[in-house]
Order: structure tokens, then sequence, then C-alpha cells
């Protein structure tokens, strides 16, 4: 029986005491008995008495109840209520609490003696933990050790087999080396004695063809030689009865010695016999000195003669020129007299001074140097281009003018430099002052003056034949460095040219005159040509000190040329001045079929030929489709080995590897930098909303391939759209604030959404629509 048991047990009985000794109190008090009903007011009794007569009944009634626990149950008890002891319950409360803290000090004695065991245990546990763990580690650090120790025996073992095979190899490399050294020994030495040898022989034979006087003044070097083939003989005998296992590098040192004491012995030699050659020379050049002074004075005599025969000849020149300034003088005076008239009878008298012309004129020219129909255009463009040089000569000889022409040279030369494709303004601009030139305005030059066009009846042609030549020069400085710089101006030149026609041909002359090839002309050789009068004519460049162009740049120079060729044929000019073309498409064509019957020249045709195609090639095959790509056949498949057999440079393999892309990819691209059809918009006084329309209609209709250059030249500018219509400019504005905040929130695509929808019908129709109705819909907007 535990110890909580025996507290309940008592507690228990403690209770019942208490309870009993509690209704027998009760019992004393009660008046009667107890019935089945409601409860009576208890009969209290009347305490009239003090305190002194009550304290002994408390006494007896307190006897009683110890009595009472002695009686039977028999008993019957007085029915009478009374108040219970207050000593009573106040102990029996004691009792109950005392109780409680017994159990309470009971519990707690437990859980102490509880937790004493765990712990005990626990420490027992760890205890026996720590001891096996400790038997664990001294077991390892045993076997450990005995691994360890078979380790050590292992690699202990190890090693020595590895030195005794490193020793092994050891010796056997030795042997190996000694042997390899023996052998370089022998052929270093061979090598050595062969150049001894070659030396020696040739020295004797040096020895055996001189005179008996040089043999006896080199007798020292004699006994040297023969004492160095001795030694040397001494030492290859040495060689061969040696050890064989102990080489000695000193063998070759000596060796090598013996070599260089030899080539000194040579060098003495030739020093010797150079010094004795110097001797015989100084002999003879003393005697050819006494000839040349002789030779010199009479040569001195020669050259007085022929003085005095170039001071009588200069006299006669002189006297010529005299005569020819006053033939020259009369016929300015003539000239002046009436320019117009000669300047009509020059055009009529086709005079062409050209090589070029006029061995064309002699109708010998075979069809492989150019076709009969080019030839007589050729002809008839330098003969017009002739007559108008012809006809301004009095203009470019006169003193008195030449303010004027240096005048006219700042007013074309200035607008024309500053062409570019900028901006329409830009250029309109620059057209505009040309333009203004001619037509007779008053431009006003730097130092304050005022000229015109006008001034001079022979003006008009110098300044056309100026702006000609002046276009032509661009590509040298502009185009051949800058690609895209040929069509603005080639834009301004179609527009001259339909407003000027003689300029066209004449620009045409110049261009033929730099590059013949154009034509194509390939000009022969005459009989009384030079080389270098020949290339000049074909187009190459003398500089100042009459040296001849290099033909890298005199390439670069004709593609620059053709650039402009080509540019000129696809550009159009201004749509106010006329057609679109003055000089079109067809002229390419021409030109690529013409080409392919001349007789090709290296490196020439095929970089013209390549140009052309890069810069022509997209809109030759937009125009003639399926002939075109026909012509790109047979100029890889035919042409292509003719030039093989004259050309094997750089430039026929990049024509080879061009026309192999464009026959693979069946497209060309288009030339980076041609003008849009709009650039001149502005001169179509069309407005705003028509420009527009035919932008849209045009762009409808373009390939991928041709929107690429608008797309990248957009990307370059800084373009803000803004609409005649507010509710556009609107929606724009909320797109970019949009865009440019982040935030792309549902109830601004709502907005927007529901703002587009009420409009775009009505826009896309607008812009598709070219009728006279647009105007009505704006005014309605």
């Amino acid at each position: 029986m535990s110890v909580e048991d025996l507290v309940r047990d008592s507690a228990h009985f403690l209770n019942v005491q208490s309870v009993l000794q509690h209704a027998a109190v009760a019992s004393l008090a009660c008046t009667g008995p107890r019935t089945i009903g409601p409860d009576r007011k208890p009969q209290r009794l009347e305490i009239k008495q003090d305190m002194s007569a009550i304290l002994p009944a408390v006494e007896e009634t307190r006897a009683a109840v110890q009595t009472v626990t002695t009686l039977e149950p028999t008993m019957e008890l007085i029915d009478a209520c009374v108040f219970p002891d207050i000593d009573a319950i106040n102990a029996s409360i004691v009792k109950r609490e005392l109780a409680e803290e017994c159990k309470r000090s009971v519990r707690m004695q437990l859980k102490e003696i509880k937790e004493r065991q765990q712990s005990v245990f626990i420490g027992l546990h760890a205890s026996q933990r720590e001891t096996e763990q400790q038997e664990l580690l001294i077991n390892s650090h045993v076997r450990r050790k005995e691994n360890e120790k078979l380790l050590q025996q292992q690699a202990e073992q190890l090693a020595k087999r590895e030195l005794e095979l490193q020793q092994r190899d050891q010796l056997a490399l030795l042997k190996q080396n000694n042997q390899k050294l023996l052998l370089l020994i022998i052929e270093a030495v061979s090598r050595c004695h062969n150049r001894f040898c070659s030396k020696y022989e040739a020295v004797t034979k040096l020895l055996l063809t001189l005179d008996k006087e040089s043999v006896q003044a080199c007798a020292t070097i004699n006994v040297e030689l023969r004492d160095l083939g001795q030694m040397f003989d001494q030492l290859v005998g040495k060689i061969k009865n040696g050890n064989c296992e102990q080489p000695e590098l000193s063998c070759v040192f000596t060796a090598e010695q013996y070599c260089q004491s030899l080539d000194k012995l040579e060098d003495n030699l030739h020093q010797q016999l150079t010094e004795q050659e110097q001797e015989l020379l100084k002999k003879a050049k003393q005697q050819a000195e006494e000839e040349k002074q002789r030779i010199l004075e009479a040569e001195q005599l020669r050259q007085q003669r022929q003085e005095e025969q170039k001071q009588q000849e200069q006299k006669q020149q002189e006297q010529k020129q005299q005569e020819q300034k006053q033939q020259e003088l009369e016929a300015q005076q003539k000239a002046t007299a009436d320019t117009a008239a000669a300047a009509a009878a020059a055009a009529q008298e086709v005079r062409p001074v050209d090589p070029i012309a006029s061995a064309a004129a002699s109708g010998g020219i075979s069809t492989s140097y150019v076709h009969p129909t080019r030839l007589a255009f050729y002809n008839e463009i330098i003969a017009l281009y002739q007559s108008k040089v012809d006809a301004v000569k009095p203009l470019q000889t006169d003193e008195a003018w030449k303010k004027y022409r240096t005048n006219c040279q700042r007013t074309i030369n200035v607008p024309l430099n500053a062409i570019t494709a900028s901006s329409p303004q830009h250029l309109t601009n620059n057209f505009d002052k040309l333009y203004n030139f001619f037509a007779g305005q008053p431009v006003r030059t730097t130092d304050g003056s005022t000229i015109t066009i006008n001034d001079h009846p022979l003006a008009r042609d110098y300044c056309i034949l100026l702006m000609a030549k002046k276009f032509v020069s661009q590509t040298d400085t502009a185009i051949s460095s800058n690609p895209q710089a040929a069509f603005p101006f080639a834009s301004v030149i179609n527009s001259f040219w339909k407003l000027l026609p003689d300029f066209g041909n004449i620009f045409l002359a110049y261009m033929y005159k730099e590059s013949p090839y154009l034509v194509p002309y390939v000009i022969p050789q005459q009989p009384d040509q030079t080389p270098e009068q020949y290339l000049k004519t074909m187009g190459y460049r003398l500089s100042d000190t009459n040296e001849l162009e290099k033909p890298d740049m005199f390439l670069k120079r004709q593609t620059g040329i053709a650039r402009l060729y080509a540019a000129v044929i696809i550009t159009p000019g201004r749509k106010a001045d006329g057609p679109t073309h003055a000089f079109g498409l067809e002229e390419a064509w021409r030109w690529l079929t013409h080409i392919m019957l001349v007789k090709p020249l290296p490196d020439i045709c095929a970089t013209m030929i390549m140009e052309m195609l890069q810069t022509l090639g997209f809109e030759l095959w937009r125009a003639y489709g399926q002939n075109f790509l026909k012509l790109l056949v047979y100029i890889q498949t035919i042409y292509i080995p003719q030039l093989a057999a004259y050309d094997e440079g750089g430039p026929k393999t990049r024509l080879e590897m061009l026309l192999s892309k464009f026959l693979r990819e069946r497209q060309i691209p288009q030339a980076v930098g041609v003008l849009p059809p709009g650039f001149w918009t502005q001169q179509y006084n069309m407005s705003a909303f028509e420009s527009s329309a035919v932008a849209g209609h045009l762009w409808q209709r373009m390939t991928e391939a041709e929107r690429n250059p608008y797309i990248r030249i957009a990307h370059k500018f800084k373009y803000v759209f803004k609409s005649r219509n507010q509710k556009v400019n609107w929606v724009l504005r909320k797109l970019r604030q949009v865009v440019a905040d982040g935030n792309l929130q549902m109830h601004c695509m709502c907005v927007l959404a529901s703002k587009m929808t009420a409009w775009n019908e009505r826009i896309m129709s607008k812009v598709c629509d070219l009728d006279g109705n647009s105007s009505k819909d704006s005014e309605d907007d």
C-alpha cells in the first residue's frame, strides 16, 4: 500500500468523524421529529441568560456528543435547531488544510525522489556511453597505428623498388646519352672535317692558280695551311682510336677552331690578293684618267658648238612666238567683234579634237571595241561638247572678264558642294540657288557686287560647262568615299537635265571623257601613241610630276563615276520640272548588253559591271524580270569565262561571288541611300493629306526589301507625329504617357480602346481615299 492511499484513507476517516459530530449537535438542538413536507422555521430559543450560563451548557453538549458516539443507533434524537460549534468548524477546516498540505508535501517528495532516480539513471547511461566511446577511440587509435605501420612498410618497399628502377633507367639513359653524344661529336667533327677539306681544297686551288711572284708572297700562308691539315688529321685519328664510352666535347671545339683558323687564312689570302689587285687597279686608273682628260677636252669643244647652235634656235623661236602673238591678237579682235556669229559657226562645224573621236571617225574600229550605234552617240556628244568649248574660248582667254569668271565659279561651287539628302528643304534651297542664277536673277557676290548670267553672251554656255564639270568632279571627293552621296547629286542633275537639255549632254561628255567604259568603248591604241598617252585616253590621270595614276586609285575613281552614272539613271528629279527621268532605265539595260559584246579588259570591266549591278540591279530586276535573270545567267556562264582569259584578279572573283549570291537568293537588295519617291513632295504642290495618302498606297505595295531602307532611315530620326485631328493627338499623347510610365493598367487601355474604335474606320478610309471626298471628311472632323 502506497503513501497516497494512506493519506486518502486518513482524510476520509477525519471527514466522516467530523460529519458525525455535526449531526449529533444538530440532533440535540432539534425541537421535534422531521417529517416529509415543507421546512418549518426553526424555533429559536430565547436567550435571556447571560453568557456565563450558556458556556456550561456548551460544554455539556460537547460531552454529550462524545457520549453519542458510544450510544446505540436506537437512540432517539431530539428535533431542535441550535447553533453549531465554531471551534469545531475551524478545527475541521484546519484539519482539511493540514491534510492537503500533507498531500502536497508527500507529492513533492515523491517528485523529488523520481527526479533523483531519473538523474541517477541518466548519469549511469552517460558513464556507460563514455566508457564505450573511450574504448572505441582506443581501438581506433590502435588500428590506425597498425595501418600506418603497414603503410610505412609498403611505402618503403615501393620506394626501394622505384629507386632501383630509377637507377636502372638512369644507367640506361647515361649509356644512351653517351652513345648519342659520341655520335653527335663524330657527326660534328665530320661536318667540320668536310668544311675544312672543302676550304682546304679551295685554298690550294687558289694557290695553284697564282703566279710565282704571288706564291712567294704567300709562302707563310702555305706553311700554316700544311700545319692545320696535319693537326686536323691527328684529331680525327684520336677520335677513331679513342674510348667511345667517355666522349669529349673538346674535340668538337678544337675542330671548330681549326676551321676558323682556316677561314682566317683564307681571308688573309684574299686580302693580300686584293691588295695586289688594288695596286694594279691604281695603275690602270691612272691610265684611264689620262684618257678621260683627253675625252673631256674633246667634249667641251662639242658642247661649245652645241650651245652656239641652241642660241641660234632660240632666237628663231622667239621670232616665231612674236608672230603667233600678233596673229592671236588679231583673232581675238575678230572674235569679240562678232561673238554670236562665231558661236553659231562653231556649233555648225563639228571638229572633235579628242583622239578617241578621231580614231572612230576613221571608220576602222571593230565591233569588239565599240558598237556602231554607241559610237555614233558618243561622237554626237563629243561634238556638242567640243563646239561649246570652242565657243567659250573668247570668254576664258579675256583677262578683262577674269573677275566675272571667278564670281561665276563661286556662285556655282558653293551651293553645289552643299548638296546633301539631309532634308528636302535643304536640297531645294541649294537647287533654287543654282536654278535662279541660270534663270537670269541677280546674285550677290562676296565683294558686295551683283552678277547675272546675262552679263556676257557666252556666260550661259560657260556656266553649263563649269557646272557639269563640277558635278563629275564630285566622284573623286564625295561619292568615292560616301556612296550614298551620289543620289542627291543625281536628283539635281536630272532636274537640270529636264530644264536645260544641253546640260545633260555636256554632263555625259564629261563622264565619257573620264570613263569611256560608260559608252562602252574600249579604245584601241594608235600606232604613234606611247603607253602613257594611251592610258590617258583610257581614263588614267597624270600627276604634276608626270607620274601615272596607280591602278587602285584608278579603280576607286572609276567606281565613283559608275555609281554617279547609275544613280542618274534611277533617281528621279523634280516632278514639277517635267518627266520623271530624262535618262531612263533603258540606258542601264543598253549598257549591260553592249559591254558583253566588247573586248573584256582586266579589273576595270568586272569593277564597272559589279558597281552597276549593285546600284541598278533592284530596279532592273523589277522592270525586266525574267529577261534580266537570263542576262545574269549569261554573264555567269559565258562572259565570266571570257573574262577569265584576261583577268584573274580580285574584281573578277568578287563579281563571281556577287552573281552567285543574286542567283541563289533570287533577289537583289536595293542600294542604300536611294531617295524615296516623295522626297521632292514640297515641290509637287500637294497637301499634307494627299502626300500621306500617296505614301500609304506606295507603302502597301512595297515588299519587305523595299521598306528596309526607309525603316533604317526612320530609326536615325527622332520624329514625333502630330495630326490635325485633336482626337488623334489625344490618343497618341496618352499612349506615350502610358508607355513612358510603364503602367499598362486596364482602365487606361479600355479608355484608349473605346476612343480609338469610335473613329478608326473613318481615319483609315481617309488615308486610303484619293478622291475629293477626303476634303469633306476633314472638314467634318
